[in-house]
């Protein structure tokens, strides 16, 4: 199991950022360029909760994709457990994002943890994620802070 985080500064406040990482409309699309609208399916929405399935475009490798469950009733952050997907292991797969107050505006933390399948496309993926993961994750997380703050 490998963890990614990534911390970053938002001049927006808390609430701005969970409330992006919570919006499965076709907003999400545009703040979260990794999701594609096409390849989302919302199986349950509910106050604090979603359980949804999002892929994203793998090349010519086809679509990784993962099933979570959102929780976000913690003040403060989303929780997405991964409780399927085609090349992480479930038990052990997440992705988070906590907001708190910070100079003005926020301090965002990314986080992602990843274990991989042990399948061809499991493999491949997980070596990829461990020895270029960080500077592609860092890229993704503040493109992503960028785009929330854009269209706030």
């Amino acid at each position: 199991m490998t963890t990614i985080c990534i911390v970053a500064e938002s001049p927006l406040p808390p609430e701005s950022i969970l409330a992006a990482a919570r919006d499965f409309s076709p907003r999400r699309e545009a703040i979260f360029d990794a999701v594609s609208m096409e390849r989302m399916e919302v199986h349950a929405l509910g106050e604090e909760t979603a359980d949804v399935t999002e892929g994203t475009r793998a090349g010519v490798l086809g679509v990784n994709w993962e099933r979570c469950d959102y929780d976000w009733s913690q003040p403060g952050c989303v929780k997405a457990p991964v409780t399927d997907s085609n090349v992480y292991e479930p038990e052990n797969s997440s992705w988070e994002i906590t907001a708190v107050p910070a100079s003005g505006g926020s301090r965002v933390e990314m986080k992602w943890v990843r274990e991989f399948r042990h399948t061809p496309r499991g493999l491949l993926f997980g070596a990829m994620y461990r020895t270029i993961g960080k500077p592609i994750f860092g890229r993704y997380a503040r493109e992503t802070l960028a785009r929330i703050e854009e269209t706030a």
